[in-house]
């Protein structure tokens, strides 16, 4: 059994890896980085030219301002505001600053496109007139640097387990990659219980299932099919992390690069651990719940209709985690990081700022995995039930009936509505070979999930 489980794996991964639509999904984040960076290098090429500034019968200012390291500009002083203009409309200069009682005034041609850094200019000029200040009210060198020295803080956070934190570097890398893993997270889910789904309802609606079950049995295709996708899985994030070391000698330099190094560096062992094995748990269960649901449709077109409740599902740990960060102390959203299939997004969030404990955080990922193994066993009946079934009941009512050990109703042909001149009230419209789900099991779904909430809360209070 566990070779044929092994072949099964390896069929489904051999057509999904040599097929166009696995590696435009690998390729698809390294083009949004090329066009990002070569966006951002367009961008800079622009604002990276040192502007030329001029300055209109200001020498001491002209002086004082090319004395700031922090300004970058090539500085001149000018006679005259007409001779400024007409080397501005020239080209020969890209602004020039008019020194006033009133302030400061900065001209600058719209035809030219190199910017001018505003808020250090702005900074340079306060400084000169702090300088202008001081020398008005005799404060001397010292004084003055006195006068503007910083004031010394520091910072110290408690966190929900009790151990005192120094520093924002830890936590804010830990809040970053929490997050980056969550989208993550999401992300997977998403793309892999489409293919899990594609696999089983393209199986059911070629009817090559029969062929299939004849050598061999619904377990071996069950759990192949996950395997095979879990294979999936771990190619693309191996692909990932091979290129990325193959280009870090080149990029480690950029300063996008030496502040993920920066924010790594600042994660703790066990939150790292602990986003590694809430990822692989949390995606498994998604592929066994999509398996479950593939399983009871008729044809590959009602795949993407029946997995709709499994993506509103992740969707509420996501948009949960997203809210978190805005009112991380909601009762709601404690209460849902605990709720399987909404944990590995939603505790991973709450988890990194630190809203959630060590031990609560590790509970959740137990109730996780606990109940990944009950719906990958519970999976197991459903699966070889409904492989071979068609049934033209809704596919919520018929998942209902097979946690409750009901039978489903077989599928009606269409002869019967055909001899009597009226379709009953239970066959649906028919759309091309098959008949769609109604969209209200999505809204059942999340009806119940709030129902939950809702009563959670209630026994929270009366506590």
């Amino acid at each position: 059994m566990k070779n044929q489980t092994w072949l099964v794996a390896k069929n489904i991964y051999r057509n999904r890896i040599k097929g166009a639509g696995f590696w435009a999904l690998v390729i698809s984040p390294f083009l949004l980085v090329a066009v990002s960076l070569l966006v951002g290098l367009i961008v800079s090429s622009g604002g990276s030219q040192t502007p030329q500034m001029a300055v209109v019968n200001a020498p001491a200012i002209t002086q004082i301002l090319k004395a700031d390291k922090n300004l970058s500009a090539d500085l001149s002083n000018i006679s005259t505001e007409n001779e400024a203009k007409t080397k501005l409309e020239d080209g020969k200069i890209d602004g020039f600053l008019l020194v006033s009682d009133d302030g400061y005034r900065l001209i600058t041609n719209t035809r030219s496109n190199i910017k001018f850094d505003e808020s250090s200019l702005t900074s340079a000029l306060t400084q000169v007139n702090i300088a202008q200040t001081a020398s008005r009210l005799s404060l001397t060198s010292a004084d003055l640097k006195s006068l503007l020295a910083p004031a010394h803080l520091t910072v110290e956070k408690q966190t929900a387990t009790g151990t005192t934190a120094g520093g924002a570097a830890a936590a804010g890398a830990n809040v970053a990659v929490g997050t980056i893993a969550s989208i993550f997270i999401f992300v997977l889910l998403m793309l892999y219980v489409g293919i899990i789904g594609q696999e089983i309802g393209n199986e059911k609606s070629s009817r090559i299932m029969e062929t299939l079950l004849a050598a061999t049995s619904s377990n071996v295709q069950y759990y192949g099919k996950i395997i095979g996708v879990i294979m999936l899985t771990a190619t693309q994030i191996g692909i990932y992390v091979v290129g990325f070391g193959i280009a870090y000698p080149f990029i480690k330099d950029m300063d996008q690069v030496q502040a993920i190094s920066g924010m790594l560096s600042g994660i703790t062992f066990g939150f790292g651990i602990y986003i590694v094995l809430m990822a692989i748990v949390g995606i498994l269960g998604y592929l066994f719940l999509a398996s479950i649901v593939a399983s009871l449709v008729n044809e590959q077109s009602q795949v993407q209709q029946a997995t709709q409740p499994i993506a509103f599902l992740s969707m509420i740990g996501y948009i949960g985690g997203i809210a978190g960060a805005a009112v991380p102390g909601n009762v709601v959203l404690k209460v849902l990081s605990f709720i399987p299939f909404i944990s590995p997004t939603l505790m991973t969030s709450r988890f990194a700022i630190q809203y959630s404990t060590t031990a609560e955080a590790w509970i959740a990922l137990i109730l996780q995995l606990l109940a990944t193994i009950a719906v990958a066993k519970a999976g197991e009946k459903i699966y070889a039930r409904n492989v071979l079934s068609y049934s033209d009941e809704k596919i919520i009512r018929q998942l209902f009936n097979n946690i409750l050990g009901k039978d489903n109703k077989p599928k009606i042909k269409a002869e019967v509505s055909e001899t009597s001149g009226k379709k009953p009230w239970f066959v649906k419209r028919k759309s091309g070979l098959g008949y769609h789900p109604n969209t209200w099991q999505a809204w059942l779904i999340i009806i119940l999930i709030v129902v939950a909430i809702i009563a959670a809360r209630i026994l929270l209070v009366r506590k």
